[in-house]
């Protein structure tokens, strides 16, 4: 890798990191510069502006993601624990997702968070989550469930800890207060009135 090459890379290497710890408001040039040795001229010089420069971590972002879909899948057996032992092994791209979670106002921030989300179940999670709580519902109303437990469980994560079973025991317990809100009357009351309108 040319030297050029791989100053660009050190700036998206921090860059990444920067974005996912702090946020994508937070992105400062000044300290990745101090922080890879480099001036800011040479962010410039590779990016243009800081707008290229986050769709360049983004699509660092997707690869990423199709590389954890790869692995996930042949090993992947069930829902608890394989995902999420899996899942640990991957802190700071969980925390990059997190950030594009938070900041989903964004669209480019909401539409990759959806895309990876949604190409994880197609490719392995969607399975899993189903066998794991005997759903029987078709792939749509599954895939809408297994998001509403995705974005409960992005909007409580704790980026302090990002252990397996923390990250596990999270999960379980929104699913399972989703499984009682589901079989309570209340919910068939609710479907009644939505389905007569």
């Amino acid at each position: 890798m040319s030297l050029s090459n791989r100053t660009k890379q050190l700036w998206i290497e921090k860059g990444y990191e920067h974005f996912a710890f702090y946020g994508p408001k937070n992105i400062s040039i000044n300290k990745i510069s101090k922080e890879i040795g480099s001036p800011r001229a040479s962010f410039y010089h590779f990016f243009g502006d800081i707008d290229v420069f986050i769709e360049e971590l983004l699509e660092r972002h997707w690869q990423i993601s199709l590389q954890f879909s790869a692995s996930g899948a042949p090993v992947c057996r069930k829902l608890f624990p394989d995902l999420y032992l899996l899942m640990e092994q991957y802190p700071l791209p969980l925390q990059f997702n997190r950030q594009l979670f938070l900041n989903r106002i964004n669209p480019a921030f909401n539409y990759l968070f959806l895309k990876i989300y949604s190409s994880h179940a197609k490719a392995f999670v969607l399975k899993l989550f189903s066998e794991q709580f005997g759903l029987h519902h078709n792939d749509e109303d599954t895939y809408n469930l297994w998001l509403t437990v995705g974005e409960t469980w992005y909007s409580r994560l704790d980026p302090e800890d990002l252990s397996a079973v923390k990250m596990q025991q999270l999960a379980e317990d929104i699913m399972n207060s989703i499984l009682k809100f589901v079989s309570s009357g209340l919910y068939a009351k609710m479907q009644g009135k939505f389905l007569k309108k």
